[in-house]
């Protein structure tokens, strides 16, 4: 399992940190569906690429990066449709490989991104494995959507009743990028406070590290919200969202 520093390299190679995000709806009018053939091949020689790669295992990460931007540079003029497209195969098929690229694929074409390939996302997290492509899928794309469409909110508290783990984690963890802004606080909290005492550890560090993000313009708003739950709060969440708090503010958190 790789650490959530290794995550973060991973993802903020992507183009959607330091890109200003919108409340507008970026769903525009639908766009020709890419050539089916077309869609297939690239599918198969980007399995291909990472099957070399591995040379019979797992493709270290940096090698899985490398060739996602390389096919990232490639379908850049097909733009989103053929993105969505390419990705689909790769993201439904269950591995961590295959869906790194497919994150990549998709978060390099994140200004086109609307409300309105919100349901595409969500058979998406039908497939998640793994923590690293919950957090580029939630983090990098998802919330683009709902930043897109703010309604959309109301399916991510849905997502909180999930059996699927990785599915209640991506439901805080869409909301990082927004709540780094100062943004979608109240909401982000709303979705946060049905999984604070998760009994899945994975779930535990994604709304910890929720909170993380948030208490990087809003400290004193996270430290207001959590002190009163402390008691019913699972305790991996409160450590990890305490690590950008005060020492006061800790203390008070962790009775330290």
């Amino acid at each position: 399992m790789q650490s959530y520093s290794q995550v973060l390299v991973v993802l903020r190679a992507a183009p959607l940190f330091g890109e200003q995000m919108t409340s507008r709806d970026r769903g525009g009018p639908p766009q020709p569906a890419p050539d089916a053939a077309a869609v297939e091949k690239l599918v198969e020689e980007i399995r291909a690429q990472l099957q070399r790669a591995g040379r019979g295992g797992r493709p270290k990460t940096a090698d899985v990066h490398r060739i996602g931007l390389d096919f990232v540079r490639r379908m850049r003029t097909g733009g989103l449709a053929l993105a969505m497209e390419v990705a689909d195969p790769l993201m439904r098929n269950g591995d961590i490989e295959e869906g790194m690229v497919g994150n990549q694929l998709v978060a390099a074409m994140v200004r086109h991104i609307g409300g309105n390939e919100f349901d595409r996302f969500d058979q998406w997290v039908d497939a998640l494995t793994s923590e690293i492509n919950t957090d580029g899928l939630a983090s990098h794309i998802i919330s683009r959507a709902v930043a897109g469409k703010p309604s959309l909110v109301n399916r991510l508290l849905e997502w909180t009743k999930s059996p699927s783990p990785w599915r209640r984690r991506a439901s805080v963890l869409a909301f990082s990028p927004m709540v780094r802004e100062g943004r979608f606080i109240t909401d982000s909290f709303s979705v946060a406070e049905k999984l604070l005492n998760d009994p899945e550890e994975t779930v535990q560090r994604g709304v910890g590290m929720l909170f993380i993000e948030a208490s990087r313009l809003k400290a004193d708003r996270v430290f207001e919200f959590l002190e009163p739950h402390k008691g019913d709060c699972a305790k991996l969440v409160l450590s990890t969202a305490a690590q950008k708090l005060s020492q006061a503010q800790r203390s008070a958190l962790l009775g330290t």
